[in-house]
Order: structure tokens, then C-alpha cells, then sequence
């Protein structure tokens, strides 16, 4: 992971760089989302779909174990991160939501803001 310990000073760079080091799936909320995204050369990326999250998870349950979570750190996107967290952790799939915190610290909370 990106840092042992809640001081470690941290860039957008370094978050970024991060995700592709550790390829893993990441889901986010929008098509903005996922076109910043792979501007920076993040590639493995869903955008959370319009069906029932349960299925949802379901069906990136079916090719992933592990997945990152880069929902927006607002109250929205913190609701959505609990409730997809709840539907993996259902499903046997490990998330990540270390990113959403990294850049929360950096004082990104939109995704599309990277």
C-alpha cells in the first residue's frame, strides 16, 4: 500500500502512480470519472452502472477478487462506498478504499477533480 503511517506526505502523483502499480480493478461513479482516469493511463476502470448495486457487484464479482473503490469523498459518494463495500464483502471481493482517503488528505474529494 501507498504509506505505513497517516503523516507520510503524499502527492497526486504518488496516488496515481499507486493505482497502476497495483492493477486493480477500480470502480467509480461516472463517465467523467473514468475519462480522467484514463488520461493519467488508468485503464482498468468500471463505472458503477445504472442496475441494482447488488448486481452490480455481482457481476464484477464474477472475473475480480479485489477491487478498488474511488468513489467521490462527499456524503453521496461516501454512502455509495459503504453500500458497494457491503455488497463485496457479500461477495468474497476485497476492496480497497485507501485511495479515496489518500486523496481526501491531499483535499481532492471529486474524482473528475484529479
Amino acid at each position: 500500500m501507498l504509506v505505513k503511517g497517516d503523516n507520510f506526505p503524499l502527492t497526486r502523483k504518488d496516488v496515481i502512480d499507486e493505482i497502476i502499480r497495483v492493477n486493480k480493478l477500480v470502480i467509480v461513479e461516472g463517465q467523467k470519472d473514468v475519462s480522467k482516469l484514463k488520461k493519467f493511463g488508468i485503464f482498468n476502470v468500471e463505472q458503477i452502472s445504472r442496475m441494482p448495486l447488488y448486481s452490480f457487484a455481482e457481476k464484477i464479482a464474477k472475473n475480480h477478487r479485489e477491487v478498488i473503490i474511488l468513489t467521490d469523498n462527499d456524503k453521496a459518494g461516501s454512502k455509495l462506498y459503504s453500500k458497494l463495500k457491503k455488497e463485496f464483502l457479500r461477495l468474497g471481493v476485497t476492496t480497497d478504499g485507501s485511495f479515496r482517503k489518500h486523496l481526501a488528505k491531499l483535499g481532492i474529494s471529486h474524482v473528475e477533480g484529479l
